[in-house]
């Protein structure tokens, strides 16, 4: 593990010089999570995007046809100005699916929510220079993750050499979105990198919130380039893909017919906290009061904050674990919030489903596992594991991070 642990800081060193930069742990070795379980998660790619697509035109049309109900869940908050109004008059090129996202989800599969971009995009590579040094055996597709998150830029850009601009000011994991910019650098020209790259004239622009985006000094003149075709956002610049909410619709009665049942199944069950409870997978309407009697008989869930308030939704932050004897207060607190316009969410815990049917090495782990699958519109690129003994499992110094393989 000491060497392991050398040879990671020496790759970051050699990249992007770390200092005394605080590392999480990691696996000594690639983990297997069973071949079953890979197909089934490089599967999802299609109707992740199938998803995409139909949530981007559920944003786009409720906006001009001022459906309330709607209106209300996708656009209850206003974050750096980025009002309804805003959105109504944003152009077709702002209303495009993610260029990348990275997934997180359960041994089972199941997908608790899809970050564009989401952090941790330098994870695979270090670590599969790093294994390759202490002669691990990795999938051909991991050794080419550069190439392949590279191909996508390229794809939508229509350009040999892009020239990016990548903000990672709200990054998560910033270190390892530095060391993703300095090994791609040779094939993407980044503004802040590369000294023939004007910060107004980039071919590709991405952030890790949309409201980020718009905070940008060159905003305008980025909406100006895509508009006239010169400009891709990584990201669009509206708020839908920065909520939870979104994951409610497959499930929600006036939205679930949009769905096909294929993309309902990436999910767990999501459910909304109104009028002092909540509709269950049958329909049923369950009182706060009713759920108490049920609760300890029926599957356990998540209350999560739904809406695109970063202080709020940002690195795992308004997810409650309703398991506790807090469970009814909380619940409280979050249907006194949503008579003031914020989405509250009840999601199933499936952060066990099937765990019996897991490998043995996901077994063996004997904590809190998480997947995350790393994906672009040109196809999946590969899969990370982190496992954490609280059920928050989001790059804290206690979470040990490694490479997931057949």
């Amino acid at each position: 593990m000491h060497e392991l642990k050398e040879l990671i800081i020496d790759e970051y060193k050699k990249a992007i010089g770390i200092g005394d930069f605080q590392l999480p742990l990691f696996f000594d070795a690639p983990i297997r999570i069973g071949e079953s379980l890979v197909k089934k998660i490089i599967e999802q790619h299609h109707h992740i995007n199938s998803f995409f697509k139909i949530i981007a035109s559920i944003g786009k049309n409720v906006l001009h046809n001022r459906e309330e109900t709607i209106l209300k869940l996708l656009f209850s908050e206003s974050v750096s100005g980025m009002s309804i109004e805003y959105h109504v008059n944003l152009p077709d090129c702002c209303w495009t699916t993610p260029i990348l996202y990275r997934t997180d989800q359960s041994v089972s599969g199941k997908i608790y929510e899809i970050q564009p971009p989401g952090s941790g995009w330098g994870d695979i590579p270090l670590l599969t220079n790093v294994f390759k040094k202490l002669n691990n055996c990795l999938p051909d597709s991991y050794c080419h993750f550069v190439d392949k998150y590279v191909e996508n830029i390229v794809t939508v850009t229509g350009k040999n050499n892009p020239t990016v601009y990548h903000m990672i000011d709200a990054a998560s994991a910033p270190a390892g979105m530095r060391y993703l910019l300095a090994i791609t650098s040779n094939k993407l020209k980044y503004w802040g990198v590369s000294n023939d790259v004007i910060m107004d004239k980039v071919n590709y622009v991405t952030a890790h919130s949309a409201a980020a985006l718009t905070t940008s000094n060159y905003f305008d003149e980025y909406l100006k380039r895509a508009i006239e075709g010169k400009l891709i956002f990584g990201i669009p610049p509206n708020l839908i893909f920065d909520q939870k909410a979104i994951y409610l619709l497959p499930f929600y009665r006036l939205t679930r017919d949009l769905f096909s049942d294929e993309i309902r199944a990436l999910f767990p069950f999501t459910t909304l906290i109104e009028n002092g409870g909540f509709f269950d997978k049958e329909g049923e309407f369950i009182t706060f009061g009713n759920f108490k009697k049920i609760h300890r008989k029926k599957p356990y869930y998540f209350l999560k904050y739904g809406g695109p308030n970063l202080c709020k939704n940002w690195g795992s932050r308004g997810v409650y674990r309703l398991d506790g004897s807090d469970y009814e207060k909380r619940l409280n607190e979050a249907n006194e919030l949503s008579k003031n316009g914020e989405i509250w969410l009840l999601q199933e815990d499936v952060s066990k489903e099937n765990i019996n049917e897991a490998s043995e090495e996901i077994r063996a782990i004997g904590e809190h596992v998480k997947l995350s699958a790393f994906n672009g519109i040109c196809g999946q690129l590969g899969i990370r594991i982190m496992a954490r003994p609280h059920f928050k499992v989001h790059g804290q110094p206690d979470t040990k991070i490694g490479i997931a393989i057949n």
